[in-house]
Order: C-alpha cells, then sequence, then structure tokens
C-alpha cells in the first residue's frame, strides 16, 4: 500500500511525530496492514471490503494531533487534521469521510456506540491496541504513576492497588478487541503479563515501603 498519497501522509506523519512518535505510529500501520490481509484471507465470503489505503492512512493520523493538543479526545482532534490535510490534497470527500470515520472509532468506546465503527476503525482499534497489551505497558504505566506521584510513599498494599487498576484495564482492553486475528496475536503476551501481575499481587503482602 504505496500510493502516491500513502507516501504523503507518511512523511507528513513523520514531520509532526518526531522519529520517536514515527515509530511507533509505523507499528500500528504494520499491524494494520498484518491484521487486514489476516482477515480478508479468513473471510472470502466478506460481504464489507476494507478500504487498506483509508486504513493505512488513518493509522498514519491516528495520534497526530497529541504533540500539540495531548491525548485528551485526540480521536476527533486527529480526524480533523486529517480531514483538513487531505483536503489540501485534494483527495475525494468520500475517502476523507472514511479515514475520518475510522479515527474516530479508534478510541475505547461505550458499548452502544460500539456498533457504529466501520471496518476501518475496528481494525485501526485493535492495532493500536496490540501494543498496549505486553510486560512493557506494565513497566509504562508504573512509570506513569510513579511521574504523577513523585512524593507518594510506595508501600506494598499501595502498589498492589496500581497493578490491580493496570490488570483491569489490560483485561477491559483485551476483551475490546473486534478482531480474531488481533486477539489470536494478543493471547499469549496477554496471558503472560496477566500470570505476572496475578503472581507479583499474591506476593506483595509482606512488601515494605519503599
Amino acid at each position: 500500500m504505496d500510493t502516491d498519497i500513502v507516501q504523503t501522509v507518511a512523511r507528513h506523519s513523520e514531520e509532526i511525530m518526531g522519529a520517536e512518535g514515527f515509530r511507533y505510529v509505523s507499528a500500528v500501520v504494520a499491524n494494520c496492514k498484518m491484521l487486514a490481509i489476516e482477515l480478508e484471507a479468513q473471510e472470502e465470503d466478506h460481504t464489507e471490503s476494507i478500504d487498506q489505503e483509508a486504513l493505512v492512512i488513518a493509522a498514519y493520523f491516528h495520534d497526530i494531533s497529541t504533540v500539540a493538543y495531548g491525548f485528551q479526545d485526540h480521536h476527533v482532534k486527529s480526524a480533523e487534521m486529517a480531514a483538513d490535510f487531505l483536503r489540501q490534497q485534494k483527495v475525494p470527500e468520500e475517502q476523507v469521510h472514511k479515514v475520518q470515520q475510522a479515527l474516530l472509532g479508534h478510541v475505547l468506546l461505550d458499548p452502544d456506540q460500539r456498533a457504529a465503527v466501520s471496518r476501518e476503525g475496528q481494525i485501526l482499534f485493535d492495532a493500536d491496541q496490540l501494543g498496549r497489551l505486553s510486560g512493557l505497558a506494565v513497566v509504562t504505566s508504573l512509570i506513569e504513576f510513579g511521574s504523577r506521584y513523585p512524593n507518594r510513599a510506595v508501600t506494598g498494599d499501595v502498589l498492589a492497588s496500581v497493578l490491580r487498576h493496570i490488570e483491569e484495564r489490560f483485561i477491559e482492553l483485551y476483551q475490546s478487541l473486534y478482531t480474531e486475528p488481533a486477539r489470536d496475536l494478543a493471547r499469549d503476551k496477554f496471558n503472560s503479563t496477566i500470570a505476572f501481575l496475578d503472581g507479583v499481587i499474591e506476593h506483595l503482602s509482606d512488601a515494605t515501603p519503599v
């Protein structure tokens, strides 16, 4: 999927996101391509085709607003920024709409909203979450906790509470995946991470403040 507009969007994303941000974006793009291929192979009689160009463009744009505006409602702002850029590139309005719909659906939504998420939005959501269902995400969550509460004593009870919250979040994310290929890819890492968290929480009763 290397059409001119995709290459233009990729360059624009790299300029905005910087090298580190673009590495993560590129991983999500790769996950999108892989999931789309798996889904099309599994669903030979599928009635709703996947617009891979719109999907890949949305993947390049999915976090683009976070650089300037942070993560609060970033799906809405990213969709706006994507539409503005694509219209400047004279992309047909139908394709702009598909990209916007994918971006608006790529976050965790209420159950009554999930049914309306486009096929591309479902794949983008799953591709984005695959990187968040591993042991590395536990480390990231703990670092975020430390930076948010730098002066808080970390007792065994506090750490156990934080890890339970992380575990609940992991379970929620795994259960929210739309596609079977994504669940298959995430299952081993997810199970290993949950087992690790359960083991740590179980042994924290004797922990001392650190």
